[in-house]
């Protein structure tokens, strides 16, 4: 990965090779980490707002005594100082906040939110490996024991290879209107049915139905979504939808931001008149 990214963008790239590390672990990614990161002493630390990144982040943070700010979307520069938004208020406001100086600053990134730049270069990076040798089994603070790797059950590729994709969100109230929401879906042929995480929290729907960071990563030809506000997690794993349609009854959703198409409406009413007119038209 590191000689991908060097060939590819021309950047200087360090990579991190530990042997004896066979699966993901926060104690030891942080223990590992800790020791590099103190050698190279860096201004900027990143890392992507995945669940992995979110585990290890505030404990790396503290080991090396700096403050660690999640979820940023946006990143800017005001009187050469860099100032950081996140969301806020149920990801209808964002936060700026501007760090300490003279601390690393060690930021967590949302998926998404950044677009890709990558310029054309003839002239790779040059490639720096660091080998971080040490015995886990002995390593005293290692709380963590990994005994297996399971798929999840249920767990399935139907969002990622569908062309349309419904998905439902907390606008649609109640449970009992999914049942809407699947009708809707077979409407269009290559459909399947997408949810936010709320719904999947409450145990209104599956997991493998969750789109987000912490759930499919999904690039139909189109999106529709029904009763979702858009917040920043949900909009990751979604911004790569070729066309998107968004059914929702507050005007200042922030889903409304990143649709082609807006529909100020109650979503289950708009459902309902849809099935009705597709009925009497067949």
């Amino acid at each position: 990965l590191a000689r991908k990214l060097a060939e590819e963008t021309g950047i200087d790239t360090i990579g991190v090779k530990i042997a004896e590390l066979e699966t993901y672990n926060s104690d030891l990614y942080i223990y590992c980490l800790k020791k590099l990161l103190k050698q190279l002493n860096p201004v900027h630390i990143l890392i992507a707002h995945t669940s992995q990144g979110r585990d290890f982040a505030p404990g790396l943070a503290l080991e090396l005594r700096t403050a660690a700010i999640s979820g940023v979307n946006d990143i800017r520069s005001e009187k050469n100082e860099l100032i950081y938004s996140r969301p806020t208020f149920n990801n209808n406001k964002n936060m700026l906040l501007r760090p300490t100086a003279g601390l690393p600053q060690l930021i967590t990134l949302l998926p998404g939110s950044f677009k890709a730049n990558i310029a054309k270069t003839k002239k790779p990076g040059t490639v720096e490996i660091h080998e971080i040798n040490f015995a886990p089994a002995t390593y005293k603070k290692n709380r963590i024991r990994h005994r297996q790797s399971r798929q999840r059950s249920g767990e399935n590729q139907a969002l990622k290879k569908a062309k349309i994709i419904i998905s439902a969100g907390r606008g649609i109230k109640k449970p009992e209107n999914l049942e809407s929401v699947f009708k809707f879906a077979q409407c269009f042929a290559t459909a399947a049915v997408g949810a936010s995480r709320p719904l999947v929290d409450m145990g209104w729907i599956g997991y493998q139905h969750q789109v987000g960071i912490t759930g499919a990563t999904v690039a139909p030809e189109i999106y529709i979504a029904c009763g979702i506000s858009g917040s920043s997690q949900h909009l990751a794993g979604m911004k790569n939808s070729d066309f998107v349609v968004a059914i929702n009854k507050n005007p200042q959703a922030p889903i409304f931001r990143h649709a082609d198409i807006c529909i100020n409406a109650e979503v289950i009413e708009f459902i309902e008149i849809f099935l009705t007119k597709i009925e009497n038209t067949v």
